[in-house]
């Protein structure tokens, strides 16, 4: 194992903000769909004639292609390295958004979306260890959680398409391609990003390590690691914490992000899609908004408080809105407060993989805790439509209770500390995945 000490003790220049723009896309994207698919499947059933197994079907397509393309890209990432795939992957998301776009039936709209789906779900894995591996110790947490909250930017971008073209019968179609086109040219910028260092010295390419980090920091120093942490947790017991945490956030996240307009259309807003597409731009703002409140946190409080937190807020205003029964337009307040605080185990959940396992590992770690939590998506999206919205609310409050438990006793700190650093005291050791 190697330091990277100008990586580790630098500052965030020219090529940290670039890295993460770009590694941003990805994220960017998901919420660009997720929000897109919501509104629309309020008039695709019914213009694509689709029964309720299909459109349950569609509604899980994307969810389902990511749990194939996280793990198999994320894996392939850690084999054959981080800059072959690295916008390629998106690539998936340009063509498939945009057949879906054109889609005439189930069939059609199921298979774009699925592959569309495995795209996005291996980017996952792949832009948040580039931006992890390449991010200074003291800021690489404000800088892997701006990058998640490039997901509410995005479903504030498709919540104004959505408002804009919802004139016309089948917006969905325009705000489906429009997406894919906002994607290509970022992906060809993506191409002249160069190899994690990290990965290049893990796979005994010294020689080219120190070129990438001569030509983004000016010193080709890597030297073989000399840290002396001493050990927390192991292998075994940090993965099954980054598994079960994320899975258990996304059943009650995705179980209600999912539906926000189908929500609000129960609840006082029924067939007023002007009105829900405005609402739908409250809500990203309260994503957005709790970003910016958790971003000077992650690296001064830490990681630990974020997620504690979060899962603890998360369960009270689930236990709230589901004994209280809020309606009509005091139910856009009480959404907004819960979309800004889940938001804060939603991030640290999503990059704690690419802060705690091996560089020959970290990927594929990602892409199978990626994958868990798609299935915890899936769960709670199949779930909500059995049952009335207030129930649903209690079941996943009693899941964020869940989460916010193994919180309590499983999460670490990974604040201030180098890769290397939260591997030693981690998950060193790690077995041949």
């Amino acid at each position: 194992m190697y330091e990277f000490k100008s990586l580790d003790n630098g500052g965030f220049g020219k090529f940290q903000r670039r890295m993460f723009y770009l590694s941003s896309l990805g994220l960017f994207l998901d919420g660009y769909d997720l929000s897109i698919i919501t509104m629309a499947m309020l008039v695709i059933p019914v213009q694509l004639h689709l029964g309720f197994n299909e459109k349950v079907y569609v509604d899980t397509s994307s969810f389902i292609g990511m749990l194939i393309g996280a793990p198999l890209l994320g894996r392939l990432s850690d084999k054959i390295g981080r800059k072959k795939i690295f916008g390629l992957d998106l690539l998936f998301f340009v063509v498939f958004a945009i057949t879906a776009g054109l889609s005439s039936n189930f069939y059609e709209l199921f298979i774009s979306r699925l592959l569309m789906g495995f795209g996005i779900g291996g980017d996952y894995p792949i832009s948040s260890t580039m931006m992890s591996e390449f991010s200074p110790k003291n800021s690489r947490g404000k800088l892997l959680l701006g990058m998640v909250g490039m997901y509410w930017l995005g479903a504030f971008i498709s919540a104004v398409m959505n408002y804009i073209f919802v004139v016309f019968n089948d917006f969905w179609r325009y705000t489906f391609i429009i997406g894919g086109i906002i994607a290509l040219p970022l992906i060809l910028m993506r191409l002249k990003i160069p190899e994690s260092p990290r990965w290049l010295a893990a796979n005994g390419k010294i020689r080219d390590a120190e070129n990438v980090l001569n030509e983004i920091s000016g010193s080709n120093k890597i030297e073989n690691a000399s840290t002396n942490e001493k050990r927390v947790h192991g292998f075994y017991f940090t993965f099954t914490f980054v598994i079960v945490a994320w899975f258990v956030f996304d059943v009650a996240a995705y179980g209600l992000g999912f539906y926000y307009p189908l929500i609000f259309s129960e609840l006082g807003f029924k067939n007023n899609f002007r009105s829900i597409a405005e609402i739908s731009m409250v809500i990203s703002v309260g994503g957005m908004l709790g970003y910016v409140i958790a971003l000077p946190l992650s690296d001064r409080i830490g990681r630990r408080f974020l997620t504690i937190g979060g899962f603890f807020i998360m369960t009270l205003l689930l236990t709230l809105g589901s004994v209280v029964k809020i309606a009509g337009i005091a139910a856009v307040p009480f959404y907004f407060s819960f979309v800004l605080f889940e938001q804060w185990v939603g991030a640290v959940t999503l990059f704690y993989p690419t802060e705690l396992f091996a560089t020959d590992v970290r990927s594929t770690v990602q892409g199978i805790a990626t994958a868990s939590s798609r299935v915890g998506a899936i769960l709670g999206i199949v779930i909500f439509p059995y049952y009335p919205v207030f129930k649903s609310l209690l079941f996943f409050a009693i899941i964020s209770f869940a989460g916010l438990l193994v919180a309590i006793f499983m999460a670490p700190e990974t604040n201030k500390k180098s890769l290397e650093q939260n591997v030693e005291m981690y998950a060193k050791k790690n077995p041949k995945l």
